[in-house]
């Protein structure tokens, strides 16, 4: 595994504070720490230096974010078809398959990346819906929708529910938790019902819109 830090988000009791709340899942190279917001943010007001507050830096990156645009305009000098024509061929493009995630017994039809960049969520011909440790390619959750060709599936901007459907014509969500042995069936909400089947689905920047 890479030498690298990613947040994912999920729910359950803080390893600092132990209450049940929304955690941010820290993963400093290979250790897990699941800390809620509040703690996240006590941990890091402790490597501030004498004077500064997390509202300070906000206000400098802020102004460093202005005077980066600023200089980027001065740079706009040119159209973008003028530098397009002068821009030199991309070489053959070199892809390489770094894990195959094996548990569906048919085609997959859909699939999304969760926005910490480790989970997968996927839909199958088969009828099921898995969400994946793409790192490891281990199944974390997996759910038997109540039709075949599930067709769209998403998942939310908070790691923390995902959505789906197909031949049912509905539009379903499923929230997750850390418990991986929990019936996901029994949590499903549906939250869209069509006249014809679900062919997408994706969030909005929101846990609480999908547009399908």
């Amino acid at each position: 595994m890479c030498d690298q830090t990613f947040l994912a988000i999920t729910f359950g009791p803080c390893d600092s504070c132990s209450e049940n709340r929304p955690l941010m899942n820290l993963y400093i190279k290979t250790e897990p720490i699941n800390y809620c917001s509040l703690c996240m943010e006590i941990m890091a007001c402790q490597g501030l230096a004498s004077g500064e507050t997390l509202k300070s830096l906000k206000a400098e990156s802020e102004t460093l974010r202005k005077k980066l645009e600023e200089e980027r305009k001065k740079l706009h000098d040119v159209e973008l078809e003028k530098v397009a024509e002068k821009a030199e061929a991309l070489g053959e493009l070199n892809m390489k398959t770094r894990r195959t995630l094996k548990g569906h017994g048919n085609k997959v039809l859909c699939m999304d990346w969760c926005k910490d960049k480790r989970r997968i969520v996927s839909s199958s011909q088969d009828g099921k819906v898995i969400v994946w440790d793409a790192f490891t390619t281990n199944k974390e959750h997996a759910v038997t929708m109540p039709t075949t060709w599930v067709m769209a599936c998403a998942y939310a901007p908070s790691g923390c529910a995902i959505a789906c459907g197909g031949l049912d014509n509905k539009c379903s969500v499923y929230p997750l938790s850390l418990d991986k042995d929990e019936n996901l069936a029994a949590k499903k909400k549906s939250v869209a019902m069509h006249t014809n089947y679900l062919s997408g689905c994706t969030f909005t920047n929101s846990d609480m819109q999908v547009r399908d």
